[in-house]
């Protein structure tokens, strides 16, 4: 009989725990079951042998994960998982918002870690996208700026197929009243939004956007010119430059603004607008969707968010304030009707009877001046 003297440590990193433990075993029945002569030469402790022979009466040679018969007393309970993730599902926060809100609704202060790798585990975890900002460092003189001197401006697709499931995106493409477009405008200062909804992407809903938006800054007192930055869509007249320059002359300047068109193919030019997209995807899309039964729920769905969204929901960007509540810290006395802008389907507005009749466009009537005396139908 050839007993096998290497070391048992050695046997077991170069052929494996199961094969290094039959080794031992089967020299242990050389030595007719004298485990301190066997552990001599094997070069291991007689624990070795005893855990080997416990392991052959188990029919399983090979190591068992080390894992602890005890929870770990600062483990989260499995009641606080499932609740983590039912906030998670309810709101579409992320782990810095989730754990504010569950501080606040539960009375439960959750390191943010921990509810990060909760949401990891349960496989709701967004995928990080990677945006450039640098650009709009370089946009915005920061120390210099005022509230709505500068306002980003863009439209969102709402069936977005990449972020809706399919249960609320086939809902939203076979529901002839959830209009296909939201149109935002954010001030990059305040983080304040006005948002609309149309059916249509085209200059002349973007024209009724545009001077909504206008009208509604004059009315509340901010009376400076606005810079308008904007991607080079067809909702903003902005395809070819001869429509655009005419747009600019005879549209925007009479209203005080300077119209801008960020780089093609960089969204990161429009930072805020772009980020503010993502929100609306994972706390108002997703959630609220599918409970959308007519147009006139959409619209109240959407003026419930503008209001949250503005007057509700803190933003880390702006030290952790709501938008409403940075205009005020910089000074103003706006009141929070402000935060509340019309949520409207411009589709609506565009072809109204006294629009369609009287020719031109949506601009002339809105143009229409009634100090002038002229029938406007």
């Amino acid at each position: 009989m050839i007993t096998i003297s290497q070391p048992y440590t050695l046997l077991k990193k170069e052929t494996g725990a199961e094969f290094a433990r039959k080794v031992l075993l089967e020299n242990l029945r050389i030595n007719q079951g004298n485990v301190k002569k066997t552990a001599r030469g094997m070069g291991c402790s007689r624990n070795t042998i005893y855990l080997a022979l416990a392991k052959e009466k188990r029919n399983c040679l090979a190591d068992e994960p080390h894992l602890s018969k005890t929870p770990h007393p600062k483990a989260i309970r499995p009641d606080i998982i499932d609740l983590i993730a039912e906030r998670r599902k309810e709101t579409g926060f992320g782990k810095r918002r989730l754990r504010r809100h569950l501080v606040s609704k539960d009375s439960l202060a959750i390191p943010e870690s921990t509810i990060g790798k909760v949401l990891k585990a349960k496989g709701l975890a967004r995928k990080k996208k990677r945006v450039r900002r640098e650009y709009s460092r370089v946009k915005y003189l920061w120390d210099k700026i005022l509230p709505f001197e500068q306002l980003e401006m863009d439209t969102k697709e709402i069936l977005d197929k990449g972020t809706l499931p399919k249960e609320i995106y086939d809902h939203a493409l076979n529901s002839s009243f959830i209009p296909k477009w939201q149109w935002t405008a954010i001030d990059p200062v305040t983080r304040i939004r006005f948002l609309a909804w149309s059916y249509s992407r085209d200059w002349s809903n973007g024209q009724v956007f545009g001077k909504m938006i206008v009208w509604w800054l004059r009315l509340f007192g901010f009376n400076q010119k606005i810079i308008v930055w904007s991607d080079g869509g067809v909702e903003f007249n902005a395809t070819q430059p001869g429509s655009f320059e005419r747009s600019c002359s005879d549209f925007w300047q009479p209203l005080g603004v300077e119209r801008k068109i960020i780089r093609k193919g960089h969204p990161e030019d429009n930072p805020f607008v772009e980020r503010s997209h993502q929100t609306d995807d994972y706390e108002f899309y997703l959630p609220w969707l599918l409970r959308i039964r007519s147009e006139q729920d959409f619209i109240k769905f959407g003026a419930w968010w503008q209001r949250v969204y503005n007057t509700v929901r803190t933003h880390d960007g702006i030290d952790g304030l709501t938008p409403c509540q940075k205009l005020k810290s910089l000074g103003y006395s706006t009141p929070q009707e402000f935060c509340l802008f019309p949520t409207l389907i411009l589709d609506r507005l565009t072809v109204l009877p006294q629009i369609l009749e009287r020719p031109k466009s949506v601009q002339y009537r809105l143009d229409y001046d009634p100090s002038s005396g002229l029938d406007p139908v």
